[in-house]
């Protein structure tokens, strides 16, 4: 009796542990759709540098704008639950006519999932559109679409897609702008059927949306006739979708677990630093800091640009 009460203590152990393992797979789900911004942010912020307050000197005909942004990103939340992660996004872009401009973005990204459960990484392909317009010089448009591939562990891949938009205002001075803006992306992940330690989670489709309010400032000064934008940015970023993704699992004996991630942080601060620098007309360089913050959450990126004219 002594050891069946052990060996079924055992079993309740492995089947815990497991349950275990598969909510980080929900988790990492979690962090895929939120992780999306990356490469949204990436396009975006190349469409504030050539379209918008300050911006960079437009191509001439003939030119071929290339620009190269590399990052860094650590992330926490209380509990343990730790990414990191890093990426490489390369764009091109082109005046479309009028005020507007358009452009593909091509990037590839590493994340590191870790927990007490233990780890999940992923690595992904992304590849994208946008475009920007102004329209009286003050109102501002930007919009484009993004698709993701996703390899997760033992082989797994997923998908994901996206569609973004941006609307601002620019309140010039002399000597800076101010902008109000509000954005707004709906992002989609098609997960799929993941085996972890003797337990099955199921694929499925998580999707969520993203709405952004915030004021963002830019101003230049001159060095030796060198140009520098400094900019900044602090806006209020609000998750409407689940803050909990939650499924069913099944054991390889058919026995049905109900599992659930954590409780994610619905609303966060958002605050972006951001100093460009014209080494020529022809090449900028540029540094920036993205801090994200909530009741028990930290997250901060670092990012070099580099755009080039052929």
């Amino acid at each position: 009796m002594a050891r069946l009460t052990t060996l079924g203590a055992l079993v309740l152990t492995l089947i815990g542990q497991a349950a275990l393992a598969d909510d980080l797979l929900l988790d990492q789900r979690a962090v895929l759709l939120d992780d999306s911004r990356l490469p949204r942010e990436a396009a975006l912020d190349r469409l504030q540098q050539v379209r918008f307050a300050f911006r960079e000197k437009q191509a001439q005909e003939g030119d071929w704008p290339l620009w190269s942004r590399a990052y860094g990103i650590h992330g926490s939340w209380d509990g343990g639950l730790e990414r990191d992660g890093e990426g490489l996004m390369l764009g091109l872009d082109r005046p479309l006519g009028g005020q507007w401009i358009g452009g593909v973005l091509a990037g590839v990204s590493r994340t590191r999932l870790d927990a007490d459960a233990g780890h999940a990484d992923s690595d992904s392909v992304h590849l994208g559109l946008y475009a920007a317009t102004r329209i009286y010089n003050q109102l501002g448009f930007k919009l484009g679409a993004l698709q993701g591939w996703h390899e997760l562990e033992h082989g797994e891949r997923a998908r994901s897609w996206q569609l973004f938009g941006e609307s601002s205002l620019a309140l010039d001075f002399r000597d800076f702008t101010l902008e109000p803006f509000a954005g707004l992306a709906y992002v989609q992940l098609d997960a799929p059927s993941q085996r972890e330690r003797g337990l099955r989670l199921p694929g499925a489709d998580e999707e969520s949306g993203y709405l952004t309010l915030g004021w963002r400032l830019a101003a230049p000064w001159y060095v030796q006739q060198r140009k520098w934008v400094g900019r900044a940015s602090l806006a209020l970023r609000q998750d409407l979708g689940s803050d909990q993704l939650a499924s069913r699992a099944w054991s390889e004996e058919g026995d049905a677990l109900r599992l659930q991630g954590r409780e994610f942080e619905r609303s966060t601060l958002r605050l972006d630093l951001s100093l460009d620098h014209e080494l020529s007309e022809r090449c900028y360089l540029g540094l920036t800091y993205a801090g994200h913050y909530a009741e028990d959450a930290r997250d901060n990126a670092l990012a070099a640009r580099l755009s080039l004219k052929f």
